[in-house]
């Protein structure tokens, strides 16, 4: 099969280019395999990978227009093409610079304490929040939803998916003292048309993102903190 990969080194190339190649192809391939079929027998390309089972999030790529996690993402017999994720600057080839939306959502996912914790705030367990918490912790920090989002590529001032999950995550936490409803909206939640996007390209089918986004939303209506909602 033939494999394109779009190419890009900043620090020589003016534009992107294209390079095609051909890889043997056999049963349950996966894309990265295709990829790392490249790198040792063509020429060296630069991807990034771990886990090799939907962990760490490190190798997201765009596989024929589509955000995928190539690790687990099937490729059949036939012409291919694999690009960088969308929307995040590019270091070399696949490799994309994600630097400024991980920082941030590490920040979020910060818990926020105002004032000690009384031993009944402590031991008070609320299931179904811990069942939403739970389900949040499953995000990979791919960063695929927030390449593919529609709401951000509109709206620069949104922070994606991927980052409002943290907002979500510590909105669900009964022990987190910060405003998240507000904290939301300041960072454009509003803007999310809820086409439920992020959810159909993620592959941790235990996350149901739009399901947080509309009871943050709902809350923030309610307290009357948006008036477009």
């Amino acid at each position: 099969m033939n494999i394109t990969v779009v190419r890009f080194d900043p620090t020589k190339d003016k534009e992107p280019y294209e390079s095609t190649y051909d890889v043997p192809w056999f049963e349950r391939m996966t894309a990265l395999e295709a990829v790392a079929y490249i790198y040792e027998n063509h020429e060296p390309i630069a991807f990034d990978y771990s886990c090799h089972g939907r962990s760490c999030g490190r190798c997201g790529m765009t596989v024929d227009g589509e955000p995928k996690l190539t690790c687990i993402a099937p490729i059949s017999d036939g012409d291919h093409t694999i690009a960088p994720l969308k929307g995040y600057p590019v270091i070399r080839d696949l490799v994309v610079d994600q630097s400024g939306v991980q920082k941030l959502t590490s920040r979020l996912y910060n818990r926020v304490q105002t004032h000690t914790l009384s031993k009944d705030e402590i031991n008070t367990f609320d299931m179904e929040n811990y069942e939403k918490i739970f389900q949040i912790s499953w995000c990979t920090r791919c960063g695929r939803c927030t390449s593919d989002c529609p709401a951000v590529a509109a709206d620069p001032e949104y922070v994606g998916p991927m980052s409002m999950l943290a907002t979500a995550y510590r909105y669900y936490d009964i022990n987190d003292q910060a405003d998240r409803v507000v904290e939301a909206l300041n960072n454009g939640l509003a803007s999310c048309i809820q086409c439920g996007n992020c959810t159909t390209v993620c592959t941790s089918k235990e996350l149901d993102h739009v399901t947080y986004w509309k009871q943050i939303l709902a809350e923030a209506k309610e307290r009357g903190l948006h008036s477009d909602l």
